[in-house]
């Protein structure tokens, strides 16, 4: 192995031995598609940051990671969430490392569908979660992330996996980890969809964030707001 390689394998390694030790040994064992970015902690809007008792059950959360302009979901599932090997289309396998926090039931999702890129804007999303009591009609149960562009619809409790619709793969799942009280996110597993992202996108992000570059810039804090505080209209279906 290459130095570089290595120098980036023990970058991860140490990166997911914090996020779960089930993580850690398969990565020991080479056996998961983890990507690390940078260590960023997640914040409340004053700068301080977000305890897990404070990521409501009955709450869809938005954060941005890793890039500036690359939208994520903070859930609490209100209950453990464990562990999930989860398989691409390509017949690749990986690890989900499960909930965190001190229940081990907040997950956290890249909101940008793998079917056509659908992601939630100031003005409108398309993509979300259907908390407890609030049921998807396609499915007729609620717990779940929905896309109504394509009707697309994942489970949150078992890595993102495709439950129905035409998305070829599961979610981007962001990797957490929990220190010291205070939720980090890490890197991602599965299938990324970023470069695409910017590449279809990239005449709205300039718009938004004034220049790609500015819109592709690797983030070190994250701030958590309510999804209904970021968009103005959420859709379901």
């Amino acid at each position: 192995m290459h130095r570089r390689g290595f120098l980036r394998l023990c970058t991860s390694i140490a990166a997911a031995s914090l996020a779960s030790p089930s993580l850690f040994k398969d990565l020991v064992r080479g056996s998961v598609e983890f990507k690390p970015y940078r260590k960023a902690p997640l914040l409340k809007e004053d700068g301080t940051p977000l305890s897990p008792e404070e990521v409501s059950p009955e709450e869809q959360y938005i954060f941005f990671y890793p890039y500036r302009a690359t939208p994520c979901l903070l859930i609490n599932l209100g209950e453990k969430v464990d562990p999930v090997r989860l398989k691409l289309s390509d017949g690749t396998t990986y690890l989900w490392s499960g909930g965190v926090g001190p229940h081990r039931s907040i997950v956290a999702y890249s909101a940008i569908c793998p079917h056509q890129l659908s992601y939630p804007t100031p003005e409108v999303s398309a993509v979300g979660y259907y908390p407890e009591g609030v049921l998807s009609k396609l499915l007729k149960r609620d717990k779940v992330i929905q896309c109504c562009a394509h009707l697309s619809v994942f489970d949150p409790a078992r890595g993102g996996e495709v439950l129905e619709g035409p998305s070829p793969s599961p979610l981007t799942a962001i990797v957490l980890s929990y220190e010291g009280g205070v939720l980090y996110a890490l890197g991602t597993v599965g299938r990324e969809l970023f470069e695409e992202f910017f590449d279809v996108f990239k005449p709205d992000l300039r718009k938004l964030y004034r220049s790609t570059r500015r819109a592709k810039r690797l983030v070190e804090k994250c701030t958590v707001v309510k999804m209904e505080d970021y968009v103005r209209e959420f859709i379901r279906c």
